[in-house]
């Protein structure tokens, strides 16, 4: 049985170092702006299995940190995850969400509408491209438009 709820930003540092930078220091699973994001965790048998974390970037929102302990992957928990969350933010009216994905999670991404932009980048031995969503129809036809 699993539930998802807010959780404060200390709660996702550790399952951050564990599963997105496991060679490095423990402050490499901080950010500077920790405390202004919305943080969402996915409890499994009352334990802490997966996070991601939310930011207000302009009048866009940013998808940073995910990650599900790697015993747990491939079993659907991330998915749910991501579904509550989107499900969580659809009455906010933001235009789009975006994220910095690692290449080979691209397709994860996909499954939920995220589409690859031309931008890529190589950071601490991973490739990343930026994908977002669209959240707000009108802004797909602004987008297109310009």
């Amino acid at each position: 049985m699993s539930h998802i709820e807010q959780i404060p930003p200390e709660l996702t540092w550790r399952i951050r170092r564990r599963v997105l930078y496991p060679d490095q220091e423990f402050g490499k699973a901080m950010l500077e702006d920790d405390e202004e994001g919305m943080h969402y965790g996915l409890f499994h048998e009352n334990e802490l299995i997966s996070v991601v974390s939310l930011f207000k970037k302009g009048e866009f929102l940013q998808l940073r940190k995910f990650a599900t302990l790697e015993h747990h992957q491939g079993k659907g928990f991330g998915s749910e995850l991501l579904s509550y969350l989107l499900n969580d933010i659809k009455g906010e009216h933001y235009p789009k969400i975006w994220c910095n994905a690692r290449k080979r999670a691209a397709t994860f991404y996909a499954k939920f509408g995220f589409t690859e932009t031309e931008h890529t980048y190589y950071k601490d031995g991973y490739d990343f491209v930026i994908m977002e969503k669209i959240l707000n129809q009108e802004f797909q036809a602004v987008k297109i438009n310009n």
